[in-house]
């Protein structure tokens, strides 16, 4: 049996025979065969994360120490000179420690997460020195231990089939793509960043503020190295008609003028720079097209007359200005070098990273400014910097590339300063040999850089000099708890749009872009402050990698020389000097990742682009599968034309299928999709141009979790969004290896079933595995009043055959290691105190828990107060017994020994403790359509209606209000098509946007059928075939009187979540507790048996009922009632004291002091006229404070 809904009037069987007719749904529960799932679609959730981290081992590290800065140093007195540079960077896979005595010495993930582990490898470098430009000397140095991701190429996971991952601890469909770090899982978040290497038109106020002549408008490119690390550059238009050039250095902006620039790229006259500006220069401004007007000519004069004014003629006049400016901030106050070689480093640093050619660097610089130009005059209109086809996601590897690239150029720059502070103070000792360079390394520790890369993971806080050209510095990681399968899944699909924004008081960030059809999910957003910010990718949104189709890295300078060749054949004019005259409408720029390769005619462009989408599916073209082929035609301004391919990793792709060809797919980027003619399958027929691409299926545009609510196009939106939260809340069951793993708190259903009606994703992602809840004979019928505003009716013999039972499981790590001084053996082990054979005379109370070797038995049940642990000193014989806190019972499920490699007794142990819950008053549930609601009453099962044709009961009793107001009708249509398919013994196939039978509508003759798609009446002739009604109604009758209802009544099956959310994690009581020891009021907080706090507005409301009598029991007895003193002739609060007694030796030192005695004020010297009077405690206490001001409160007393 796959799983079971009982009612004691009958019971519906989902499973067993009535399968093998079905074998598409039940095939892996038939006879449960030794057959492998197949995973692939699992692991495309996670390959963005995998596949940048091998990216980062296996080949991003190694760029990033090839374009360090080497450093060299040359001694004062024997003039020997010395370079030092890194080379051949490598992560091996984690092994145990040294002193491990285990057979296999490879450490697992499972191990990492019992023991609170870190899962890490070995990161090693070699450091190169050359004395003289003699004989290089390599030395090998370790920079640590750098956090591994599993399933990563360095994992010992990766290549294990299923059988070999369960024998390894870990779930059959493991897919990797997050890091273990003290034994928690944590994953790096992707993050949207701007396009690389597109160039972006923008209108910001804020530009004004760089200075008086700056305009609102300017373009900006943020140009990305090979190496994955950026430099944004801006291009501000000057209101005086010329335009300023500015980038960051260590995060403070420098702005030059354009015309240095261009000047110092390449060896050009003005007229030649003149005549490429001028370019775009168009007389009749009606020409649709048409980017220049009359000014261009006149910006191109004021251009080059800037650079004149400052006696800049050539390009080695330029360099040399740029040199001596930029001197202090490259860090070579002190080198000797010249001042036009220091302006070439900053043009090669700070100016278009991502072209190393000065002419491509000139040709986009000339096309930056033709586009600020038309975007001044109003001839192109600024791009939308929130649209996401602007963006692109910061991959895990990426971010770890520039972070472990950043941190290794700082250890360098130390290992110099150290280098140069040691020639200084003892120059004829530190003569720069290899030992002496040796101690250095050893001086500066090299292992910084993993242990920065480990609390970057930790913490999710990045700590650098320059920023890296990130916009936030905290929030990059998150753990991926597994509260169940759906939370955990989202965790590797969630894209955040950045922490800055969060901050923001506009919501034009947050807006859903017709852009991002396809690439993120409508539907899945989270509500409140992270709304908009937070989204998901569709399940079919991929993202673009390094590697080509066939899995072999990408070689940008071998696309573009292939690119280029194809284009040339089809007719692209390449740019050369001398050719400036081609320019819009008649000819468009092609730019292929941010760099100018040409010019193609308007006219031929359609054509060519239909030729280049049909080499892009041909498996070993010339032209890479993934290529973004974007043409922006000419419009009258609108956005600014260009035929932009991009063949870069990072990038949003999807696939849609060609209607050209033999009908291929293909993978189409977001920038391109806007300008595509793509027609939805069995929609209608498209009015305007003729579609050129299909969508794959209905549901692409939804993601994996969205893709889970049965008919959900049948439902009112909102409650879509809200069941993708609530999917991520439920006590579903959240892991297969859970006798492996010690999360903090785990929450597992004991009885999960999988839904009678399910979508085509629910087998696609193997849901199977981890269902999320049960399938509950619902009625919708208003009874007993006790359902009233979404509270439901649960049936207390349901429950107690165990629906919705489930359990908590928390886990505890003690580590005994951490209570030990520096320097001290083993003083603490595990044991009962009783048990250690010097202490055999104590008396024994725990033995009932606590086992011989201090640690608890397992299935014991413990209540509050019962020991589980017992530590004992051995030194002192002192035992340390932990007790169980909370009133809830628990039964301890499982404790794990944990080695710490040393021969020391056993110092580390986790136990984990099981809570059971059965669902009580005050619970959450859900459907799978947002209708959440609260267990009101558990009616006993003879009270309950029954059905006039079955006799049965049903689990749960709903409100019919809870449908008309929220159009929820997807969950009146599951309720029929479950109980059809409890009938059939068969799965209901329940995915959105699908036609059910040939009579439903398929779009064309929508007002026919009133948007009916034939599901009813489908669902209906099933009922009739088994002798129920059409509808889906049943008559039934009263539990309680016997007699019939006046109406029928809605009965069918519907899959039932429980959340998380439970009354015994909520409530909150306490008549006495503890205190705060100022004020003494109650403390604040459930966990410390505080109180709840009667705030300013609760008063309000009890002064507008007039309930005097209940407010000062609340904010005075039950608070911090307190009976004070006070003298009737000066009024004082603080000057009353006791009268001392006169008895002994301690009458004469004034210290015994009579309770209950005589009171005294010290101001007035007299016992008469003092009277009790009851008050808050925090009116004392204000007196107090304002005598400490040196200001006196005096009372009034009166008689009554």
């Amino acid at each position: 049996m796959v799983g079971r809904t009982e009612s004691s009037g009958g019971s519906v069987a989902i499973g067993g025979s009535a399968m093998a007719s079905t074998p598409k749904f039940g095939s892996f529960y038939g006879g449960r065969k030794e057959e492998e799932l197949d995973c692939s679609s699992l692991y495309d959730l996670t390959k963005p994360h995998t596949e940048s981290f091998d990216y980062f081992v296996e080949r991003g590290l190694e760029e990033a120490v090839r374009r360090l800065q080497p450093i060299e140093l040359k001694h004062p007195i024997s003039g020997t000179s010395l370079r030092l540079w890194v080379e051949k960077p490598n992560v091996s896979p984690p092994m145990k420690d040294l002193g491990s005595q285990a057979l296999d010495q490879r450490l697992l993930p499972s191990e990492c997460r019992l023991a609170g582990l870190t899962y890490r490898g070995i990161f090693t470098a070699d450091i190169c020195m050359q004395w003289n430009n003699g004989v290089v000397v390599r030395h090998n140095i370790s920079y640590g231990k750098m956090p591994v991701m599993v399933k990563s190429s360095v994992c010992h996971l990766r290549g294990l089939n299923q059988k070999q991952l369960v024998a390894a601890k870990e779930e059959a469909t493991e897919m990797g793509g997050y890091f273990i770090c003290n034994g928690n899982e944590r994953i790096i978040r992707l993050l949207i960043m701007p396009k690389r290497n597109y160039v972006v038109g923008v209108k910001r106020t804020s530009y004004k503020n760089r200075g008086p002549s700056y305009s609102d408008k300017g373009v900006m490119i943020r140009c990305v190295r090979p190496d994955q690390s950026a430099v944004t550059m801006r291009m501000y238009y000057m209101n005086y008609g010329s335009a300023s050039l500015g980038f960051s250095v260590r995060r403070q902006e420098f702005l030059i003028p354009v015309g240095i620039i261009l000047k110092a790229l390449i060896e050009s006259n003005e007229y030649e720079i003149y005549e490429q500006l001028m370019s775009i220069q168009s007389d009749s401004k009606a020409m649709k097209g048409a980017l220049g007007s009359q000014f261009v000519s006149q910006r191109a004069k004021i251009i080059l007359e800037e650079v004149r004014q400052l006696s800049l003629f050539t390009r080695h006049d330029c360099l040399q200005f740029l040199g001596n400016r930029f001197r202090p901030v490259m860090g070579l106050e002190d080198k000797q070098q010249h001042a036009a070689v220091v302006g070439e480093q900053v043009l090669n640093d700070y100016i278009l990273v991502h072209l190393d050619n000065p002419l491509d660097k000139f040709n986009l610089l000339v096309f930056m400014l033709q586009k600020l130009f038309a975007l001044v005059d109003g001839m192109a209109a600024p791009d939308n910097a929130d649209a996401l086809q602007n963006h692109e996601i910061l991959l895990p590897g990426h971010l770890l590339t520039i972070v472990v690239k950043d941190r290794i150029q700082d250890w360098l720059l130390r290992v110099q300063g150290q280098l140069l502070k040691e020639m200084k103070e003892k120059p004829a000792e530190n003569d720069l040999q290899l030992k002496h360079v040796q101690k250095v390394f050893e001086k500066v520790p090299a292992s910084d850089v993993s242990k920065k890369v480990e609390y970057l993971l930790n913490t999710g806080n990045l700590v650098s000099q320059s920023g890296l050209d990130l916009n936030q510095v905290g929030g990059f990681t998150l753990v991926a708890e597994k509260l169940n399968f759906l939370r955990y899944l989202s965790h590797f699909r969630s894209v955040h749009r950045g922490a800055f924004f969060a901050t923001l008081r506009t919501t034009t960030v947050r807006k859903l872009l017709p852009e991002s059809w396809g690439f993120m999910c409508p539907v899945h957003t989270p509500d409140g402050s992270p709304c908009g910010l937070l989204n998901h990718l569709t399940a079919a949104c991929q993202i673009s990698s390094d590697l080509d189709a066939r899995g072999n890295k990408k070689d940008p300078l071998a696309i573009r020389k292939s690119v280029t060749k194809v284009m040339v054949n089809l007719g692209l004019v390449p740019v050369l000097p001398k050719l400036s005259n081609m320019a819009p409408p008649e000819y468009l720029t092609v730019l292929l990742d941010g760099c100018v390769i040409g010019h193609l005619a308007t006219g031929a462009i359609p054509s060519i682009i239909e030729h280049l989408r049909r080499l892009k599916v041909v498996d070993g073209s010339e032209v890479p599968a993934d290529m973004e082929i974007a043409y922006i035609p000419c419009t009258s301004a609108g956005s600014y034309p260009g035929l932009y391919l991009a063949t870069t990793p990072s990038r949003f792709t999807r696939t849609v299928k060609q209607m050209f060809g033999d009908g291929s797919l293909e993978l189409i980027g977001p920038l391109e999709q806007a300008y595509m003619e793509i027609k939805c399958p069995g929609g209608n027929e498209p009015i305007g141009p003729k579609p050129t691409h299909e969508e794959i299926n209905a549901t692409a545009f939804l993601s994996v979790v969205a893709s889970l609510t049965p008919w959900s196009d049948h439902n009112q939106s909102p409650r879509n969004m809200y069941q993708c939260q609530m999917g991520k809340q439920t006590m579903g069951f959240p892991a297969q290896a859970l006798q492996c793993r010690a999360d903090n708190k785990m929450y597992r259903i004991q009885t999960p079933q999988m839904p009678i009606a399910q979508t085509n994703a629910w087998n696609k992602y193997h849901m199977n595995q981890f269902p999320t809840g049960t399938n509950a004979i619902v009625a919708v019928l208003a009874y007993t009043g006790f359902d009233m505003e979404d509270a439901m009716i649960l049936n207390k013999s349901s429950v107690e055959r165990g629906l919705h039972y489930g359990q908590v499981y928390k886990s505890e790590t003690i580590d005994l290691t951490e209570l030990r001084q520096r320097g001290d053996g083993v003083t603490n082990v595990f044991a009962r105190s009783g048990a250690m054979a010097r202490f055999k005379e104590q008396a024994d109370k725990s033995a009932n828990f606590i086992d011989i070797d201090g640690l608890p038995y397992v299935g014991q049940t413990l209540t509050e107060g019962d020991p589980y642990c017992s530590v004992v000193n051995k030194m002192t014989g002192q035992s340390k017994i932990s007790k169980l806190k909370g009133s809830e019972a628990a039964i301890v499920d499982y404790v794990a020994a944990i080695n710490t490699g040393s021969k020391d007794p056993l110092q580390k142990v986790t136990i984990r403790t099981r809570h059971p819950r059965y669902p009580q008053i005050g619970d959450k549930f859900s459907s799978r359509h947002g209708q959440k609601g609260v267990c009101s009453q558990l009616w006993p099962d003879v009270d309950m209606p029954f059905s006039a044709v079955t006799g049965m009961r049903p689990d749960i009793i709903i409100n019919p209000h809870a449908f008309p107001s929220r159009m929820t009708i997807g969950m009146l249509l599951e309720s029929m098509a479950a109980k059809a398919g409890a009938l059939d013994g068969k799965f209901m196939n329940a995915t959105p946007f699908k036609k059910s039978s040939k009579e439903g509508g398929d779009g064309k003759d929508f007002a026919k059928t009133g948007g009916n798609d034939g599901t009813a009446d489908l669902l209906g002739q099933q009922m009739n075939a088994h002798g129920f009604n059409y509808h889906g109604t049943e008559v039934m009758y009263s539990g309680v009187l016997g007699t019939e209802f006046v109406c029928e009544i809605y009965l069918g099956v519907v899959y039932y979540q429980r959340l998380r959310h439970m009354v015994s994690d909520k409530y909150q009581v306490r008549s006495m507790g503890p205190v705060n020891p100022v004020t003494r009021q109650p403390v604040k907080g459930r966990k410390v048996g505080g109180g709840i706090r009667f705030g300013e507005m609760e008063r309000d409301s009890l002064l507008a009922h007039g309930a005097a009598y209940l407010l000062h029991d609340r904010l005075h007895a039950c608070s911090d009632y307190h009976t004070a003193n006070v003298c009737g002739f000066c009024g004082s609060l603080l000057a009353t004291v006791p009268l001392p007694t006169t008895r002994g030796s301690l009458g004469s030192l004034g210290l015994g002091i009579q309770q209950g005695g005589k009171k005294i004020c010290r101001v007035c010297n007299t016992s008469k006229g003092i009277e009790t009077v009851a008050m808050p405690f925090v009116f004392r206490y204000l007196a107090a404070e304002l005598a400490a001001m040196n200001i006196k409160l005096t009372m009034t007393l009166s008689q009554n």
